[in-house]
């Protein structure tokens, strides 16, 4: 058997052996026990990784990945909802706000003639935590005045509702495994590269007008997708 297979099955024993475990061993100490060399200890990592097993995490060492959040893309529920069902504890940092022009792709999603101003922002969302995802989320500025003024770190479909009088009502969802981007990776403290799911949700109220645009990037190993048809 190669050697970092070998390893490979050693940590999976050793998650099923000991469940109330949290951290692996640091690829150091997994190199003096087989002996081995650091490339061939981390393809053994990267192949749990890669399979949902353990996620790393950058200067902090490897993990077990607790459960995957499930999420229904058609479902109307929020982040805080859905965290709170699956018995996660839930957390939303903002990191930046700012009144810009978008990009072309955001610009003809809401179908503007000109260039248009729109509020960005961009949060961390994170589960008993973890930092799990980034979404970015643009919105009309002229139509959500004094947005910036509000605690952004709570529901943005309850804010709309509730200041200014805008329901989401449905929305559509596109899903696209990507690599993260270099600046997404370092605000999750992942690897440059690591592969994520990437969601594009956009938001409509009740006469099919697009509220806002959303581009979430998740941690693959921290989300599953489950689809009820009923």
């Amino acid at each position: 058997m190669l050697l970092y297979k070998e390893i490979r099955q050693y940590l999976f024993a050793l998650i099923a052996d000991h469940p109330e475990l949290k951290k692996l061993p640091s690829e150091r100490e997994l190199q003096d026990t087989f002996r081995s060399t650091r490339i061939t200890v981390r393809e053994a990592l990267i192949r749990l990784e890669a399979e949902g097993v353990i996620y790393r995490q950058n200067r902090k060492g490897w993990f077990i990945s607790p459960p995957r959040l499930k999420w229904d893309p058609v479902k109307k529920v929020n982040f805080y909802q859905l965290a709170q069902e699956q018995q996660f504890t839930p957390l939303t940092q903002v990191v930046s706000f700012e009144t810009t022009l978008a990009s072309n792709v955001v610009n003809q999603a809401f179908a503007v003639q000109s260039p248009a101003t729109f509020h960005a922002i961009c949060r961390v969302r994170s589960l008993d935590e973890r930092p799990v995802m980034v979404e970015e989320i643009y919105c009309l500025a002229a139509q959500f005045d004094d947005l910036a003024s509000k605690s952004l770190e709570g529901s943005v479909t309850t804010i709309f509702e509730r200041d200014y009088g805008i329901n989401v009502t449905h929305e559509r969802s596109s899903l696209v495994v990507t690599a993260i981007p270099d600046d997404k990776a370092d605000l999750l403290n992942v690897n440059s590269g690591a592969l994520c799911l990437k969601i594009i949700r956009q938001r409509f109220n009740q006469a099919d007008k697009l509220v806002d645009y959303n581009i979430e990037y998740w941690v693959h190993s921290a989300i599953e997708i489950e689809v009820d048809s009923q």
